[in-house]
């Protein structure tokens, strides 16, 4: 045989040889996650990546310890929802659940629970616990535009004539408490307190009191048509290991991803 063909067999093998090994090496595409731009829990650049907030801090690990690359996406919250059901992204990052929403995905045990409480201003004539959905009759309740509020403040709303106004952001229904445009704004103290970081002013002139909301878990949806809907189970594992060794309590002790 002649050195070329030598050469030439020896190159033939590398190449099959390389071929063979990237064959047996896992070749998964990552998973890809979105939520919408909702601080302190997920912030999204000018292109729609997930740049930070405790959502993408528990994606990041859930994705180590299941050892498969996520994607972390940014987007608007209704075509973030709408993607989903159509199997368009894999899942949802973070959320609470309702019977609409585990039609086309199926939840995960809760990150974190937390509850609604009622902002009003401070010297507003309303201002005070209520403990049933009857006693805001009457009232102007703010709610952000696509957010779960819960079945039993949904029938309430049906059956008690509950009077809802919307606006696209908490910051918003915030302010408009402030020029007494609604009466109250139902929304948990964490999403609240840091909307009002940078507008203390504003802040001082607010309070917050217990409403008739139950506390609620906040979840990792997984699209039933995308290629994680039967991953619930291996995920659920990664996220109890989370709780055991305290990585949910330090994520969430950590400040808001903008004030680090």
């Amino acid at each position: 045989m002649t050195r070329f063909a030598c050469a030439c067999l020896l190159v033939i093998l590398s190449a099959l040889l390389s071929a063979q090994t990237a064959a047996e090496e896992p070749t998964e595409e990552p998973l890809h996650f979105c939520n919408s731009h909702w601080p302190p829990y997920s912030y999204g650049d000018a292109l729609g990546n997930a740049v930070g907030g405790y959502a993408v801090d528990f994606m990041n690990e859930i994705s180590r310890r299941f050892e498969r690359p996520f994607k972390l996406s940014v987007l608007p919250w209704l075509r973030c929802m709408r993607m989903a059901e159509l199997g368009e992204v894999d899942g949802i990052m973070l959320l609470t659940e309702n019977a609409e929403r585990k039609r086309f995905l199926n939840l995960t045990i809760p990150l974190l629970e937390d509850e609604n409480l009622l902002w009003y201003l401070r010297d507003s004539p309303y201002a005070r616990e209520r403990r049933d959905f009857a006693d805001l009759q009457g009232l102007r309740i703010g709610v952000v535009t696509g957010f779960n509020y819960g079945e039993p403040f949904n029938e309430a709303v049906k059956e008690l004539g509950l009077i809802t106004d919307e606006a696209a952001s908490v910051l918003s229904n915030l302010r408009r408490l402030d020029r007494h445009w609604i009466d109250v704004f139902p929304v948990n103290r964490t999403a609240a307190e840091y909307s009002l970081y940078d507008h203390p002013n504003l802040r001082s002139r607010l309070v917050a009191m217990d409403g008739p909301f139950e506390p609620v878990g906040f979840r990792l949806g997984l699209a039933k048509a995308g290629r994680a809907g039967d991953l619930t189970e291996q995920i659920n594992v990664a996220i109890a290991t989370m709780f055991e060794d305290g990585t949910i309590t330090r994520i969430l002790s950590r400040e808001p991803f903008e004030f680090r």
